[in-house]
């Protein structure tokens, strides 16, 4: 044996070694899971705590001085607790399917791939399925950086009693799926309405001659590829390349570097303060004159940092709207309690949709 063969030897035996250390560790941080599932079940808590979920994390950063970056640590450890999730008590999470959906992917992200991933038709399907208690929580897109606001989340908050109970931003990748690579040969392009919007200076430079179907989802888009196996394309992540048994034509096809989008983990339970929290509220306000000032005046006085106001109609009334407001800070703070004592005097409704640990942006 070579003297580099030997030292080859003597760092694979010392892998090896370490490895069968981590084992023991995971499994024995497994055992005490468990144990934290039995009290939690006997106080009928919540198994998923984005406060807890944050701390760990904040801590494994703390714990890091090597060549790992916290990115990858932190992805390591989010399948760590996801398998501590689920023997703790099996989480089921639902999301705007098929399978292979941008939303789905967001599952897999935040959630890790332990726990059992439910599909639904529609996003007011993810309410109700939580709503009835068939899944633990809901995985729902709110807003994406690039095309705005997804209406069809922000309307169901309008009808359901669920509480958003944390956040997370998924970096959106898109591709162009399908079997044939010579882009002049495909004619028909498949595609949810917003994905296709997000790369439509690359589908105009790339694909000008190309018939362009809108589908329910980005996975849908896929599927119908997958399934007609002609001269058509997807556009989809390539997550849906791999379950569909598609081919990656191109990558990266989305027109603005940093397109994110956000996500709501909606549920039935408040999450406790961590000191860097967001509250979201809706609320309408009457129609005259500096109605809106009066309601947004409390803010100022108190000096609290809005991160996000839209409106919606209310559908009742021509001209009559609601108020989307995303701000620092959680609804259990005594100045924002103080704030939201005053937005009941000037709002002719008013419903706190949640206070939750603000999640990084840069995924």
């Amino acid at each position: 044996m070579s003297d580099f063969d030997q030292q080859l030897k003597i760092f694979r035996d010392q892998i090896d070694s370490l490895d069968q250390e981590i084992v023991k560790s995971i499994q024995a941080r497994a055992e005490f899971a468990s144990k934290i599932g039995e009290i939690k079940r006997e106080r009928n808590e919540p198994v998923f705590r984005p406060d807890r979920e944050k701390e760990v994390y904040e801590k494994i950063k703390s714990f890091s001085s090597g060549l790992l970056p916290d990115k990858v640590l932190l992805a390591i450890y989010r399948e760590i607790m996801s398998g501590s999730i689920s023997v703790e008590k099996g989480l089921e999470v639902g999301y705007l399917g098929p399978a292979g959906s941008f939303s789905n992917q967001a599952v897999r992200s935040r959630f890790g791939a332990s726990i059992n991933a439910l599909e639904f038709n529609s996003i007011p399907d993810v309410f109700r399925a939580v709503e009835t208690d068939k899944i633990d929580y809901g995985v729902v897109p709110v807003e994406n950086s690039s095309e705005g606001l997804v209406n069809s989340t922000l309307d169901q908050f309008l009808v359901s009693d669920l509480l958003i109970y944390s956040e997370h931003y998924l970096r959106i990748n898109i591709s162009l799926l399908g079997f044939e690579h010579d882009l002049s040969k495909i004619k028909t392009l498949y595609g949810i309405k917003i994905a296709n919007s997000q790369c439509k200076n690359w589908i105009a430079a790339n694909l000008p001659h190309v018939e362009i179907t809108e589908t329910s989802s980005t996975a849908k888009a896929a599927q119908i590829v997958a399934e007609k196996k002609d001269s058509c394309a997807a556009v989809a992540s390539s997550i849906a390349a791999e379950i569909y048994g598609l081919n990656l034509i191109r990558e990266s096809i989305e027109d603005l570097p940093d397109n994110t989008t956000r996500f709501l983990i909606i549920g039935k339970t408040q999450c406790p303060p961590t000191g860097n929290d967001k509250t979201s509220i809706v609320f309408s306000c009457p129609d005259k004159p500096g109605a809106l000032y009066r309601v947004l005046k409390p803010f100022f006085d108190h000096q609290l940092n809005l991160s996000k106001i839209e409106s919606r109609p209310t559908r009742r009334n021509s001209w009559e709207y609601n108020f989307f407001i995303d701000f620092y800070g959680h609804q259990k703070d005594p100045s924002i309690q103080n704030v939201l004592a005053g937005l009941k005097e000037n709002t002719i409704f008013l419903r706190v949709l949640g206070s939750y640990p603000m999640s990084p942006q840069s995924l």
